[in-house]
């Protein structure tokens, strides 16, 4: 019943020297073996390989380029343990939530989501990019038949013998919504829980989003899933 957590990670150096010691509080808890898996970026732009060796934590560095799905697809090749827990490395995720997803996750789930958009969720964003991100999910739940609210917070659970099945093909941060469009249709009887959570701000950095990149690849993304979605991944 072992649990990994992925932390794509650029420049959070700052962010990860708070939030690491949460995490492992966190897992702590959970009672079972655990690992903490930081994905820096190819080439070390901070101080995160230092922070992670202080808090015995995994640095490794991304394959292959240094994009949001780069880092994705390198955590995904290297956890071992039975469960996968992804979330962001800015403090926006709250490592508490890790036990609740993990008591849902015994009860026969494929994947469990950090809601943003259930009863007892909510965002620090404001009124125009939390409009964007309600567009977003609903599109997709139109065009995939997903039934969940948030489709697009990173901030989940799964399991990662279903995860590592997958060829993952976006580079950006889309590849959140590819994930849960492939797993639903190559695992049979897909089951995913929503569990609400608060989507705090970032206590330190900048993000790394970039608003039109951002949407523009959401927009290609659907044109090329829709095109293979009666397929297998």
């Amino acid at each position: 019943m072992s649990v990994s957590v992925i932390l794509p990670a650029y420049r959070e150096g700052e962010s990860l020297a708070e939030l690491l010691p949460r995490i492992k509080n966190a897992l702590s808890g959970i009672g079972q073996p655990y690992e903490i898996l930081v994905v820096d970026t190819v080439t070390k732009t901070d101080n995160t390989d230092e922070v992670c060796r202080i808090n015995g934590c995994i640095y490794i560095k991304r394959k292959n380029g240094n994009n949001y799905g780069d880092a994705i697809r390198t955590g995904i090749d290297s956890v071992v343990n039975k469960y996968t827990v992804v979330m962001d490395a800015d403090g926006s995720h709250n490592p508490d939530d890790i036990a609740g997803f993990y008591a849902e996750m015994k009860n026969g789930y494929d994947m469990i989501i950090g809601s943003r958009y259930i009863n007892g969720g909510n965002s620090h964003n404001g009124i125009v990019l939390k409009m964007m991100s309600y567009i977003l999910n609903i599109t997709y739940r139109i065009f995939f038949g997903i039934k969940a609210k948030d489709i697009s917070n990173s901030f989940r659970m799964y399991k990662t013998e279903q995860l590592k099945q997958l060829s993952l093909d976006c580079d950006n941060f889309d590849i959140v919504e590819e994930i849960i469009i492939k797993l639903s249709k190559n695992v049979s009887s897909f089951k995913l829980l929503e569990v609400p959570v608060f989507f705090d701000k970032r206590k330190y950095g900048e993000s790394k989003r970039n608003l039109v990149k951002f949407m523009f690849s959401y927009v290609t993304t659907i044109m090329r899933l829709m095109r293979i979605k009666n397929g297998r991944y």
